[in-house]
This record gives C-alpha cells, structure tokens and sequence, in this order.
C-alpha cells in the first residue's frame, strides 16, 4: 500500500556561509521561496510518534518513501526532510553550514512534529552523513527525541574537498567555506542492487557536490559525537551493511553498548536501506522500535 505524501515548506533563517544563524529570513517576501523542504507522511491509524529520517550527503529525502511506507504501517507519522543546499530546500548545492546549523534545522522540524503531535515520542533516523548530524542533535539537544537511529555512520569521513591554492595561483584562485569539491561516491558503492544504483544514478535530485565547510564540518561531527552517543540519553540503534565501501562497519561494531546496540546485514554496503534486502532491514529497524517505545 502506497500513501499520499504531503509537502511542508518551513521558513527558517539564513546562515552565514559558516552557519551562523543571521537576522533575517531567507524567502524573499513577495517570492513566496521557502527554505527547508519537507515530505510528510500520516500514520495508518492512530499516530504512535513521529520519525524523522535525515539523509546521506548529496541524497534527498524523497528517497526514502519505501521506509516512510513501512513505518507508517507500523503506525508512525514520518517526516523527510531536504537539508539545506539538498533535494528541494534552498541553498547552494552541496553546501551546509555544518554541525550547529543542522542541529537548528532539525529542531524546527521537531517543533513542527510536536505542534501536531506534542505528547508523542519523537525518533531520529539517520544515514550516513545525517547519521552524524542526528547524533549531535540527540547529543546536543537532549530530551527531544526517545530513540535514535544511525545506518551506516560516517566514522571517518572522507570527500574530495578543495585544497588551499600555493604559490601564484593564490592570486587567481581563492578557497573558501564554500568552495565546491566532490562526495566521490559511486552508486555501486551505495547499493549492491542493480535497481537501486539505477535509479540512484538517474535522480536528478541527487548530486556529488560537498563544499569544503560541509565537509569539514562533518569530520568534526564524526570525532565530536559519534564515540559521545550514551551521552543523547535515549536508546540508539545502529545499522551497518557488511560491505560497506564508504564507512568502516568494524567502528560501528565498536560503538556497542549498554545503551548502543549494533546489527550488521552480510553483504549489504552503504545504504542499506535501498538494497534488494532492505525490507529485511526495515524489519530490523521497526522491532527495534517497538521493544523501545511500545504502542
């Protein structure tokens, strides 16, 4: 069963190209532009809590309407949000104000979800690149959600940034927070489904761009809170495929503990959640969640 999304245009406030918050909003007025892109999903039935699933770099949440679908079955309203400079929000491409920035932004969104829903429990689904950025949220932002979600953490992060020009190229070629590089990563790196790289391959969403901030932002947010995540408070799960090209599984293993517990799929890589197996993994993920936050 597939259900009807429904978008939500939220009007936050510009950065800085660093991602300070600055003073004024980021639509022009009479424009009617909207910033942060969100599809939403209701619940079939009576809603349990919200999710919200923060995508990998260069990815867009659109792509993750078959786990919406699942979750919403399972009774969760579901939130997909574009991050700035991704999918449909604004903003450059490929471009982010980093850690304090995403934090914001993901705050916003769970203000939106708790306008509607404000006793319900709240969850953070994050792959990749929005792992990191949902662990500094829990981490940073403690009390908000109930229970986070990592899938394929970035544990070392490692794009093609620009390099700061030497000698006489200094005078013609200035490097700053958001001088474009590349993400480097191949849709078969992604996905060992032919299918899934396929379609991956030919979203027009999709693009390889991180800028040298938005990079370097996202090591400091994978030294900064991924060996600090029983700090968020709440039950974590992380998910890793075995043959993940991009992220090392055997640090996600290293995260296990008390409060962190950690499921690896044989065969699978980055993103699992777009593999031939992925309903087995959305199995994975949704009884998890029903042994934290029970109907």
């Amino acid at each position: 069963m597939q259900d009807e999304f429904f978008l939500t245009n939220l009007e936050l406030r510009e950065s800085t190209p660093t991602g300070e918050e600055t003073a004024g909003l980021s639509h022009a007025s009479m424009a009617g532009l909207f910033l942060l892109q969100v599809l939403e999903l209701a619940a079939r039935g009576e809603p349990r809590g919200a999710v919200t699933v923060v995508h990998d770099a260069g990815d867009h949440g659109g792509r993750y309407r078959e786990l919406a679908n699942h979750l919403a079955g399972a009774g969760w309203a579901i939130a997909l949000p574009d991050m700035r400079g991704h999918g449909g929000s604004e903003g450059e491409r490929g471009h982010g104000g980093g850690i304090d920035e995403a934090v914001r932004d993901l705050a916003a969104v769970q203000d939106h979800l708790a306008y509607r829903m404000p006793d319900a429990p709240k969850v953070l689904v994050g792959q990749g690149l929005g792992a990191l950025w949902s662990a500094a949220f829990a981490i940073e932002r403690p009390g908000v959600v109930q229970a986070l979600v990592l899938v394929a953490p970035l544990h070392e992060p490692s794009f093609q940034l620009p390099a700061p020009a030497k000698g006489l190229s200094k005078l013609f070629k200035k490097v700053g927070p958001m001088s474009p590089g590349q993400i480097g990563w191949t849709a078969e790196q992604l996905t060992s489904d032919t299918a899934a790289a396929s379609a991956y391959a030919a979203d027009t969403k999709v693009h390889d761009v991180i800028t040298l901030h938005a990079g370097n932002q996202a090591a400091e947010a994978a030294r900064r809170f991924l060996p600090r995540l029983a700090e968020a408070g709440v039950p974590t799960l992380v998910l890793h495929g075995s043959e993940d090209p991009i992220s090392s599984v055997e640090a996600s293993r290293a995260l296990a503990s008390a409060s962190v517990e950690v499921t690896t799929f044989d065969g699978l890589r980055h993103q699992p959640l777009h593999e031939s197996r992925a309903a087995e993994v959305q199995a994975a993920l949704t009884t998890w969640l029903d042994g934290q936050l029970p109907r």
